[in-house]
């Protein structure tokens, strides 16, 4: 499966090369982005079960990989479609116009099915206000996603029951995932531990209310991503300081908000896209 991924990557660059390439498929982000893939394959146990990696797409997990470092949120928006686009193809097990289709499963446009996500956010927002006050307090915490109760990641570690993937972004692109990554058991990693801990609260109400991700900027915003594929993420942003933006502005990850509906002078639902 390498050899396919390094093939179709490769052609993927060169194809982009001979066009006007944008800035962030340089030379050496290139060959950043080719360590993840390499690493990826090596991790990543082969199956023919269709969609049996969805979940890994979703925002903030494995496959769900962030260019942290580029300045430009169309190039932050264009790099995300890009990696669903090559990571899907080799892991999702669908034909190319089923997968191009899958984020339209995430997109809401009607008043119904807004108004069925609302149902979700509010009992969310009332249960979780000590725990989301704690995260926003704390100066270790930054990300939280949910798996699974015991599948799930804090900052840019990844945890499972008997093993840690601790990332450090990529030199040039900020890539996480990225190839720079340690191994360790729980035994080995205290402080990653003790950042489990601080967040298991959280974490346990995001498991019941099926929440992805929890993030914060570096304006202490929260975003709480309850759903999304690529760059359609829908959920609720609770400001600091700031007021609420409009359609068509981007958030801190580069995302386009195409949906806003305000919730209270500082909390809105939102969708991307």
């Amino acid at each position: 499966m390498l050899n396919k991924i390094l093939l179709c990557s490769a052609l993927l660059f060169s194809v982009t090369a001979l066009a006007e390439r944008p800035d962030y498929f340089n030379d050496e982000i290139e060959q950043e982005y080719l360590a993840v893939l390499k690493h990826m394959d090596e991790m990543m146990p082969q199956t023919d079960v269709e969609l049996a990696y969805l979940p890994s797409f979703y925002p903030f997990s494995i496959f769900d990989i962030h260019a942290t470092k580029f300045k430009n949120d169309k190039d932050k928006q264009a790099f995300t479609n890009f990696n669903l686009g090559v990571l899907g193809s080799q892991y999702l097990n669908v034909e190319q116009q089923i997968g191009t289709k899958l984020p339209n499963l995430f997109i809401c446009k009607k008043d119904q099915c807004t108004e069925q996500r609302l149902k979700l956010i509010r009992p969310f927002l009332d249960l979780s206000e000590e725990q989301i006050l704690a995260f926003k307090n704390s100066q270790n915490l930054k990300l939280i996603q949910q798996s699974a109760p015991h599948v799930y990641r804090v900052n840019n570690t990844f945890y499972s029951p008997t093993q840690l993937l601790s990332y450090t972004p990529s030199k040039y692109a900020g890539f996480v995932p990225s190839a720079d990554y340690k191994t360790l058991s729980p035994g080995e990693a205290p402080s990653l531990m003790e950042l489990s801990a601080d967040s298991q609260k959280l974490r346990d109400l995001m498991v019941k209310f099926k929440v992805a991700a929890v993030t914060k900027d570096e304006y202490d915003n929260i975003n709480v991503i309850f759903g999304g594929l690529s760059d359609n993420h829908w959920g609720v942003v609770l400001l600091d300081k700031y007021s609420i933006p409009r359609e068509g502005d981007r958030n801190a990850l580069g995302l386009e908000y195409e949906i806003i509906k305000p919730l209270s002078k500082t909390s809105f639902y939102y969708q991307t896209n």
